[in-house]
């Protein structure tokens, strides 16, 4: 009795898609997000009031650590913690 290599290796018809499935599982490793900011929307940002204010607080706390005036409230740290730990 002759038994033909039915399922042979090399007559496999999937093996044509493999390179091919590869490559697309590749290819969607390498994409990455990517965000654009215009010119404008970069103006309005640096031109806003929030952004100013903020800066000058900033420079306030920078000048008070410097001339070391600055103190930490603890009863507000403490608060914070607390309220932060509460919500999680």
């Amino acid at each position: 009795m002759r038994i033909n290599h039915f399922n042979s290796i090399q007559n496999n018809p999937y093996k044509k898609q493999v390179p091919h499935m590869k490559d697309t599982h590749v290819k969607a490793a390498y994409k990455k997000d990517e965000i654009q900011i215009s010119d404008e929307a970069k103006k309005l940002l640096l031109s806003s009031k929030f952004e100013q204010d903020r800066t000058d607080k900033i420079n306030e706390i920078k000048q008070q650590v410097d001339s070391g005036t600055y103190k930490v409230n603890a009863s507000k740290t403490a608060a914070s913690i607390i309220s932060y730990y509460n919500k999680a």
